[in-house]
């Protein structure tokens, strides 16, 4: 009896060396390296109209200062009409990139600061040539009239989405205009975003977000 005794208790001490060696053998997990952070192309110069639309979506969605600013031409304006046709919101080149991106001297927040989150999505429904030969200078200085350039044009449908930290923002819904121009060196620049009306802004009903009315809203200096 004493024998088995003493085997059992050996057994037993070996069980437990066994344990505890496998415990300090047992390999420690391993933790993956993290996946290279790669940084994203440049945005390609607009030497197509095809391009700049790209570079436009891709601006508002990485809210990109120096890209957006590469994308207006010095003639640039942003017009929003009414359902009469009438001119309601109205900004120039540095009136829109004060919106945008903020003032020069860095005092004023644009959209691009006060909205954390900032999705874009353009859908094109038609595109066309705007001829010189058909848009003459009625007068001198004419903003419409370029009798010398073709312009080309996308019309479509635009969906944004703006967040702030908390959440709060502004959603954009609304079918608008890009015409583009051809500069000197080749590239492509837009030189009027124009915004359709939407309901009730011709005082019929409630007055819905409107890519203008939502810049007004915050930078009243983008009005008329």
């Amino acid at each position: 009896m004493y024998y088995w005794t003493v085997v059992a208790v050996v057994v037993v001490a070996v069980c437990s060396c066994e344990r505890e060696r496998s415990k300090t053998i047992e390999p420690e997990p391993v933790i993956p390296e993290p996946e290279p952070v790669i940084p994203e192309p440049e945005a390609a110069v607009a030497t197509t109209p095809e391009q700049l639309m790209h570079n436009l979506a891709r601006a508002m969605q990485d809210r990109d200062k120096a890209l957006y600013e590469t994308l207006l031409n010095e003639d640039f304006w942003f017009n929003e009409t009414d359902c009469l046709g009438y001119i309601v919101f109205d900004n120039d080149l540095e009136t829109e990139l004060n919106i945008i991106i903020g003032s020069r001297d860095g005092d004023t927040k644009g959209l691009f600061d006060i909205f954390s989150d900032f999705s874009y999505d353009f859908e094109l429904i038609r595109r066309w040539q705007e001829l010189g030969s058909e848009y003459p200078e009625i007068y001198e200085g004419d903003p419409e009239g370029h009798p010398d350039e073709d312009w080309e044009v996308f019309y479509g449908r635009v969906q944004m989405l703006m967040l702030d930290e908390n959440g709060d923002g502004f959603r954009v819904d609304q079918l608008m205009t890009f015409k583009l121009r051809q500069d000197e060196e080749g590239d492509w620049r837009m030189v009027r975003w124009l915004g359709d009306p939407l309901g009730g802004s011709c005082g019929a009903g409630k007055e819905e977000d409107s890519w203008g009315r939502i810049k007004n809203t915050i930078f009243p200096i983008g009005s008329s």
